[in-house]
């Protein structure tokens, strides 16, 4: 019954956005400096966004880093912020901060084992941890906040489906 956010950071779901747009709208909110590179993913982009002093705040917890994916018309189809931790632990201590955190305001979300999400049926947000590796192989934990637009991540989806 709760409509799901839409801006977060300055950075609007469905609106068409720059790179360079991204970065200063971080950096307007957050009063951080933020070095911004974009990899094309298929027929859309991501801007990851990392703060020069290493964390940012957002929502009454520290973050590591913010990608923003973009179509190809560069609307922001999904944002995610995510935290990197060197243990498991930690990835699912922030994780149970902030499902406690959306819980208060969304109400009891969808959840199965490491994820969970509310939705409006238009937009959704989640959490999700996990243990993965990095480029040198070193194990690392990470906990994700996304936002979601259902019908734009939709249609990079089916603009990226291979041809069978």
């Amino acid at each position: 019954d709760i409509p799901i956010k839409t801006e977060v950071l300055g950075v609007k779901l469905c609106e068409e956005m720059s790179v360079s747009e991204v970065r200063y709208a971080l950096m307007d909110h957050t009063d951080k400096y933020f070095e911004t590179t974009t990899q094309k993913i298929g027929s859309a982009e991501v801007y990851r966004s990392v703060p020069m002093d290493l964390n940012f705040n957002y929502g009454g917890l520290s973050w590591t880093y913010i990608d923003v994916g973009v179509t190809k018309d560069s609307e922001v189809y999904v944002l995610s912020l995510g935290g990197s931790y060197e243990s498991e632990e930690s990835a699912k201590r922030q994780y149970d901060s902030a499902v406690a955190i959306f819980t208060q305001k969304y109400g009891k979300g969808n959840a199965h084992d490491n994820l969970v999400f509310w939705t409006d049926n238009v937009n959704s947000v989640g959490l999700v941890y996990y243990k993965s590796s990095t480029i040198n192989g070193s194990d690392r934990s990470f906990c994700e906040l996304y936002y979601t637009n259902i019908a734009l991540s939709d249609k990079v989806a089916a603009e990226n489906q291979p041809d069978i």
